[in-house]
């Protein structure tokens, strides 16, 4: 019988907690052979870590009302406000996203949408598609945004899913 020697055997044994501490490691690219982008990466490689997907976010507070009826910069800051709460509950935040997608009903709000977003994230920014929609789930929500996120791989402040499951 071959024995393991001690140091292995260790590393072996606290392996899980090792992973835990092993940061995510993110690379954003953009290639030269590409358009320079403006708001967002072209290319995030991501190694290690797990991944964090936010369903698509909207100008509800958490009662379902909605926030900014008619005003559209009031709506970002409220989808914004959703999302950094739902990446929070994962115990993420905005420098985790490395995707996001976001649909709006007015393409010429565009500029008020950049700038709300750049309040809450900063370069590197994400990989990201903006879409102009028709409509969306309601008429009077006039965008809404989806989002992945990367963080190491054990979460330390991860608040258990019974704590977050609907009762019903």
């Amino acid at each position: 019988m071959k024995l393991i020697p001690p140091a292995l055997a260790l590393a072996l044994l606290a392996g899980p907690s090792f992973a835990a501490d092993t940061p995510a490691s993110t690379q954003h690219i953009n290639p030269s052979a590409l358009s320079a982008p403006h708001g967002y990466t072209h290319v995030i490689s991501v190694y290690g870590g797990r991944t964090i997907y936010i369903a698509g976010q909207v100008p509800l507070d958490q009662h379902g009302t909605l926030v900014g009826a008619g005003d559209f910069a009031a709506q970002v800051r409220q989808t914004f406000e959703n999302l950094k709460a739902a990446l929070a509950a994962s115990g993420a935040g905005f420098s985790d996203v490395v995707q996001m997608t976001t649909y709006v009903t007015d393409m010429s709000q565009i500029d008020t949408y950049r700038k709300i977003r750049d309040e809450y994230m900063h370069d590197p920014l994400p990989t990201a598609s903006l879409m102009e929609v028709k409509g969306l789930f309601r008429k009077d929500v006039m965008l809404e945004v989806s989002a992945v996120a990367v963080m190491p791989v054990a979460p330390h402040n991860l608040v258990r899913p019974a704590e977050h499951t609907p009762k019903g």
